[in-house]
């Protein structure tokens, strides 16, 4: 899980932590034991998230960027391309929002899931103005269902 912060022409992508790739094999494997146990997980995952911003909300950005190897800053004009995109019908990693794809002109490759639908909200307020021309969206927003979707032709 990360947290996405904007500073003059970065955009900084902090690791929180959350649910890894054990946790989520567990809940896969084992079932109705898997889904308690990942409940479990879940709870104490978010519980350190909350504690990690708190934190973070005092420190400067690049002081962030230490606090995980996971952690990175992107120069925003280095996008060459953003989607966001609905929720994939077969999510591998729990129930999500929606994706943002994103490629530098390096071609490094991001692939980014929003967790629940205030993130993806507050994405699509933001990142048009942030990524400008580089940025398309490849869905719309249902309101009578409160989730993204995609567009109907």
């Amino acid at each position: 899980m990360f947290r996405i912060y904007a500073q003059g022409s970065d955009l900084y992508f902090v690791d929180l932590g959350g649910l890894g790739d054990v946790g989520r094999a567990v809940t896969a494997q084992f079932g109705l034991i898997g889904y308690l146990i990942g409940a479990r997980m879940k709870k104490k995952a978010k519980q350190k998230a909350t504690e990690l911003i708190q934190r973070f909300e005092a420190q400067d950005l690049d002081s962030l960027l230490r606090e995980s190897k996971s952690s990175f800053k992107l120069y925003i004009p280095e996008i060459s391309e953003a989607v966001i995109e609905p929720p994939a019908f077969f999510a591998m990693h729990g129930k999500q929002a929606g994706r943002l794809n994103l490629k530098t002109r390096d071609d490094k490759k991001y692939r980014l899931e929003f967790e629940n639908t205030d993130s993806l909200r507050a994405a699509l307020d933001v990142l048009p103005k942030l990524l400008n021309g580089t940025l398309r969206i490849n869905g719309e927003w249902n309101e009578s269902k409160k989730k993204f979707e995609k567009k109907k032709s």
